[in-house]
């Protein structure tokens, strides 16, 4: 069974006319363009994105100086010529830099869970949120507004794998998101950290920035032999890594940062078996995703 792709469809899916000037919109009823005063606009509190890069938005206001907007923001009324952004902040931002006293918008009526649904859809579609604002997007939209991690991935056309991995980089420490926002991190050296202590994760990622190191590098940092010793006593009877073969010993600690739980290999004459530990229902089920997600 196919998903819906709700990025695949364009902004077009979720608002009439989203790609058309304003010279060829038919508007349907309770929406139209109109060029509204850049002051009567305000950000949307509901914006996941927090980090606004200088100088692209130099570069985008210089191009508006010489060539006007030439696609509308999305807007929602708030009051009497009052209006808050739903999509197009830095088209806004970038209007305000070049002088402009206003600028072309769609107006529409849009709740709080539409507004940020239509920010966070704008945002993957124009230009790459950071990891964290991304996963705080997914958070808010879960936390606040109803949705399941099953229902927002059909309906961004993500897989629930792909969500449920952004969502865990919120639980690590701020100064390591810090380093996630501003790029000195990558997604893939933060995954590696979330299951790990706060003060374990903020050595390694401090570790990992000062020696430029790559993901694999840092998975083998998480894995050492004193974070590994402290999991061997929660395991109780679990025989140590050393063990095993360094080559089996080192799957065992991939395996176990790929799919971010316990995981046990035990050799034996003819093969050997492989425990994969899990907490409960959900777990379970983040864990079969992860090792055989769905087909999009």
């Amino acid at each position: 069974m196919s998903k819906q792709r709700g990025l695949g469809r364009g902004l077009g899916a979720f608002f009439p006319g989203g790609g058309a000037t304003t010279a060829q919109r038919d508007q349907p009823q309770g929406q139209r363009v109109a060029l509204i005063p850049i002051e009567g606009i305000t950000a949307n509190p509901h914006q996941p994105r927090r980090d606004f890069d200088a100088a692209e938005l130099e570069s985008l206001a210089q191009s508006v100086r010489s060539n006007g907007v030439l696609s509308p923001i999305l807007v929602r009324s708030i009051g009497h010529e009052r209006y808050e952004i739903v999509a197009g902040e830095r088209r806004w931002r970038a209007a305000r830099m070049a002088g402009l006293t206003e600028m072309p918008a769609l107006v529409r009526e849009a709740d709080d869970p539409q507004s940020l649904e239509l920010a966070l859809i704008e945002n993957l579609q124009r230009a790459d949120l950071n990891p964290i604002e991304e996963a705080a997007g997914y958070r808010q939209l879960i936390e606040d507004h109803g949705f399941t991690q099953d229902s927002l991935s059909q309906r961004l056309g993500k897989a629930r794998p792909t969500l449920t991995n952004a969502i865990r980089l919120l639980s690590l420490p701020e100064s390591v998101q810090a380093m996630v926002r501003d790029r000195r991190l990558s997604a893939g050296h933060a995954r590696a950290l979330a299951s790990l202590p706060a003060a374990r994760a903020e050595e390694i990622a401090r570790t990992a920035v000062a020696g430029g190191l790559n993901v694999r590098d840092v998975e083998r940092l998480a894995g050492d032999s004193t974070t590994a010793k402290k999991r061997q006593g929660r395991q109780g009877a679990r025989k140590p890594a050393a063990g095993l073969s360094p080559d089996l010993a080192e799957v065992e600690t991939r395996l176990r940062f790929a799919l971010a739980t316990r995981v046990a290999i035990h050799p034996s004459a003819e093969g050997g078996t492989i425990e994969i530990r899990y907490a409960g229902d959900d777990e379970l089920q983040r864990i079969v995703d992860a090792i055989c997600p769905e087909e999009s």
